[in-house]
């Protein structure tokens, strides 16, 4: 488990092992207001932004998503699954620099990662 999946609370972090639940049967709106009443019990906790976020992006709540990973990052600058799904929001919406930008942020953390390196490279050409 990573630092940023585990809440200061055990009822908080019951709850949001609970969300998968949501997900799998699709019920994404119960996901999000289940994760919203998470934030606003725990305000700092990042797997409910980021969880949240992702809910966001499989409604198609574009904005939204990248508003909840961004929070996420301004607590976690390393979250690196963040990061990723951050590339692909901006990508989403033509935002080809700033994603760029954001893959060179997630390869300094995984250098390695070829994938990282090829989204890198190909937005360098639609740059």
């Amino acid at each position: 488990m990573r630092i940023w999946e585990v809440s200061k609370s055990a009822e908080l972090q019951d709850k949001i092992n609970k969300i998968g639940y949501f997900i799998n049967l699709r019920q994404y709106q119960g996901a999000e207001d289940f994760l919203t009443e998470i934030i606003a019990e725990q305000d700092d906790f990042l797997d409910a932004y980021y969880k949240r976020a992702i809910v966001h992006y499989y409604q198609g709540e574009i904005v939204e998503a990248e508003a909840d990973l961004y929070r996420t990052l301004a607590l976690e600058p390393r979250h690196f699954d963040a990061l990723k799904v951050l590339g692909l929001v901006l990508e989403k919406q033509n935002k080809f620099t700033e994603a760029k930008n954001v893959y060179t942020e997630l390869h300094k953390i995984l250098p390695f990662d070829e994938s990282v390196t090829k989204k890198i490279q190909n937005l360098e050409k639609s740059i």
